[in-house]
């Protein structure tokens, strides 16, 4: 019995362990020997981790006309070795630091495959992958943090952002053509991350 509590809390304390550094993994970056955190300025991340693989910036503003801090994604791909590491920071301090599966091979040749095109991918892996779009647009919306309507209206007022029931997000509709043997796909990017992919009308050969 006691060997078997043992082993038992020698295996809890193992994962507390991997767990404690996932956490720090997920909220820390290190390059060299430095280590960047989440508050750091965007200076102190340039001189630690260099320019980043891929940038992506957007603005939001919200109906009464108010300004969100800008806000920009910055993406640092190591190879194929290590992860992705997304850096989000917003009026130049890191606000987030988070992964995204391994990084690419450099130089290597992109090869898409549309079920790999799934929801949760940054857009510096889908366009690693497949490249840039058939066509794209954007717009800034109000994304609601409620399933119903009705939870967050305030006075009759849909928006009720002084109150905090929606979250101000940088929306994106991207196309891909694979082609007349595939159907085109309508990809959703919220703040620079696939939300949504479905199925539209037949490709075409170009």
């Amino acid at each position: 019995m006691l060997a078997i509590s043992t082993g038992r809390t020698f295996a809890v304390g193992i994962l507390a362990l991997v767990i404690s550094s996932a956490a720090l993994a997920s909220g820390s970056l290190r390059c060299g020997s430095r280590i960047i955190d989440e508050e750091d300025l965007a200076a102190e991340l340039l001189a630690a981790c260099g320019e980043p693989s891929f940038r992506d910036q957007f603005t939001i503003e919200i109906p009464n006309g108010a300004r969100i801090a800008d806000t920009e994604v910055w993406t640092y791909d190591f190879g194929p070795q290590k992860l992705l590491r997304l850096v989000t920071l917003r009026n130049g301090q890191i606000s987030n630091i988070d992964s995204d599966g391994y990084g690419f091979t450099p130089n290597a040749t992109p090869r898409c495959e549309p079920r790999r095109v799934v929801e949760g991918l940054s857009k510096y892996r889908l366009v690693a992958q497949c490249g840039e779009p058939l066509t794209k647009r954007s717009e800034q919306t109000l994304k609601p943090l409620y399933s119903r309507p009705e939870i967050y209206r305030n006075n009759g007022d849909p928006y009720a952002y002084h109150n905090q029931y929606v979250t101000p997000v940088y929306r994106e509709e991207w196309v891909y053509n694979f082609g007349s043997r595939s159907p085109m796909r309508r990809i959703t990017l919220e703040d620079g991350r696939v939300t949504h992919v479905e199925n539209i009308d037949r490709g075409f050969d170009r």
